[in-house]
């Protein structure tokens, strides 16, 4: 069976995709990432923002 991504051939059988990935970096880290991104799954890095209220005066 030939693995085929985004019309590209990566390789006939497991071993040979894998290898593929293994030598075209960037592609594996496109892939990685999409597959992240579809599953919802550390895509983005939350940003936190710390709001402070008032403080009242509680003087009696």
């Amino acid at each position: 069976a030939w693995y085929t991504y985004d019309g590209d051939q990566l390789g006939q059988g497991k071993e040979n995709a894998r290898q593929y990935l293994k030598d075209n970096p960037g592609l594996t880290d496109d892939l990685e990432r999409q597959i992240k991104e579809k599953l919802g799954v550390g895509t983005s890095k939350a940003e936190l923002t710390v709001v402070s209220e008032p403080e009242e005066d509680t003087e009696e």
